[in-house]
């Protein structure tokens, strides 16, 4: 996917500005904390498929998919 980090955290802002605080944090998980849900999960994967211009495949999607940058990063690839 053609999505930098940069681009990522403002997508993740703009879904819950509370997150703007953790967004660097290594040891937070986003889904755990409540920083992600479902609903704004589904936003992300909506958001990120209209930057990109491609479809994401939701087979591959597990518990960590989500739980912070890197993983998300790591889930696009």
């Amino acid at each position: 996917m053609n999505l930098d980090k940069k681009d990522l955290q403002n997508i993740l802002i703009k879904i819950n500005p509370k997150i703007k605080i953790h967004i660097d944090k290594k040891n937070i998980d986003f889904t755990d904390s409540g920083l992600l849900d479902s609903l704004m999960i589904i936003k992300l994967i909506v958001e990120i498929e209209n930057k990109t211009k491609k479809k994401i495949k939701i087979n591959n999607i597990n518990k960590n998919s989500f739980s912070n940058i890197s993983n998300i990063i790591k889930f696009l690839k």
